[in-house]
């Protein structure tokens, strides 16, 4: 679906500001309960409360007040900004102090010359975001993974912005009537609370499914538009954060994600899409040694590549609208593992098919928009980046050709699955 303000039924709160959660909902099609139970709008001093609580007591003055230096650095973020955090996964899933701020007028990085989007808490290493689910997103992960909910869920009554959810509290009120959203078991999960809250227990049962993937995002606003579309998605606020450690040396998986590292657990990397060479170069690097640190715990792992020219997969999903259940299925279904990636990334595409000419060129975002028809003998070959339809493409010459006799072979089971079908 198109996500638009208009589609949601709840009443918007007061921590987040409509700019804030045009940003989320529209601009990178993040369910708005999702949105509002995980982000909250802040400004003026009360900012540093949650920026800057890391910070020990000789940051501060006698008085308590900060001392100058930490005034005059983060004296910009007192225009405003939204926070988002999430649950402690070393805290029996508490709510986690450490979040990330994207302020409303970011500062400058002299040294680089642009603008710091996001800032981190100081002081403190970063963390890695697991985001709170309502009720209905959990019911849609349990049903694309076949997987039964609990028999009871409590639900959340309070809000992103109030004292008991910063406390990690929770109100229940167990008068409300019961609901079944079980799929097909025996026992019809039940459910207490607002609907419109957070879902309890939503990642100790994924931990206790090992068998549901989880997809590595960079960002928050991206794991929380896989999560919008069913997918489980955690969200690094960096490229190199899903990893601690030194090469050869002590390298290995972050501690926020062994809980849900248990053998045979498949992660997927799915970063940005980039252009410049060395900004791939440092995906590509983070991207293995953030896998190699995955398979070294007895997981596996695979390397999803967004097709571009949209940078992240917030801004792919968007693009995409009605299609991007679809596309972004495929996407995942196509990721490379460990070796492949490796060996894509070095591989010149175009090696070999240097001395044959095309005989069509098209510029379209899709090849069904372009080429309506084959030629009728002789071998033709279709050159094309990933996420441009050739799946499709062929799909929808073999429904229009069902006399034709269709040998489809490839190495990708996933993706052969939907022509053949």
């Amino acid at each position: 679906m198109d996500y638009t303000i208009e589609n949601n039924n709840t009443q918007p709160t007061t921590d987040l500001a409509e700019n804030h959660l045009l940003e989320w909902v529209v601009g990178s099609a993040v369910d708005p309960t999702l949105a509002r139970l995980n982000v909250r709008s802040l400004d003026g001093s009360e900012i540093y409360e949650y920026l800057l609580y890391a910070l020990d007591q000789t940051a501060r003055r006698n008085d308590g007040r900060l001392r100058d230096c930490y005034l005059r650095r983060y004296a910009h973020i007192e225009a405003g900004g939204w926070w988002v955090s999430g649950l402690d996964p070393l805290k029996s899933w508490d709510m986690m102090e450490w979040g990330r701020l994207k302020p409303d007028n970011p500062r400058i990085d002299f040294e680089k010359d642009k603008p710091v989007k996001y800032e981190s808490p100081p002081k403190i290493p970063n963390r890695v975001t697991y985001l709170r689910v309502p009720l209905h997103i959990w019911h849609k992960i349990a049903k694309r993974y076949s997987i039964p909910l609990p028999e009871t869920i409590v639900v959340t009554e309070v809000g992103v912005g109030s004292d008991t959810q910063k406390n990690g509290q929770a109100f229940i009120d167990q008068t409300n009537s019961t609901i079944d959203i079980s799929l097909n078991t025996e026992k019809p999960a039940r459910f207490f609370g607002d609907n419109a809250g957070e879902a309890l227990g939503f990642w100790a049962w994924v931990v206790a499914h090992p068998q549901i993937p989880i997809t590595l995002a960079e960002g928050e606003k991206k794991a929380a538009c896989l999560l919008s579309l069913g997918y489980v998605a955690i969200a690094l606020p960096g490229i190199w954060n899903g990893r601690i450690g030194k090469k050869d040396f002590d390298e290995r998986l972050h501690p926020d994600l062994m809980p849900l590292a248990q053998p045979g657990r498949k992660f997927i990397i799915l970063f940005d899409y980039e252009t410049k060479p060395k900004t791939r170069w440092s995906v590509y690097q983070a991207t293995i040694r953030t896998g190699k640190a995955i398979e070294a715990v007895g997981c596996s792992c695979s390397v999803a590549q967004l097709p571009g020219p949209e940078k992240g997969i917030d801004d792919w999903v968007v693009a995409n609208g009605s299609k991007a259940a679809e596309v972004v299925s495929v996407l995942i279904d196509d990721g490379f593992t460990l070796a492949e990636y490796q060996q894509s990334f070095f591989l010149n595409q175009n090696r070999g098919l240097r001395k044959y000419k095309p005989d069509v060129k098209v510029n379209t975002r899709f090849l069904t928009d372009a080429i309506k028809k084959l030629p009728s003998t002789g071998l033709v070959c279709l050159l094309s980046d990933m996420g441009t339809g050739k799946t499709e493409f062929l799909a929808r010459w073999r429904k229009q050709h069902p006399q034709l006799r269709f040998l489809n072979n490839g190495h990708r089971v996933n993706l052969l699955k939907n022509p053949a079908r």
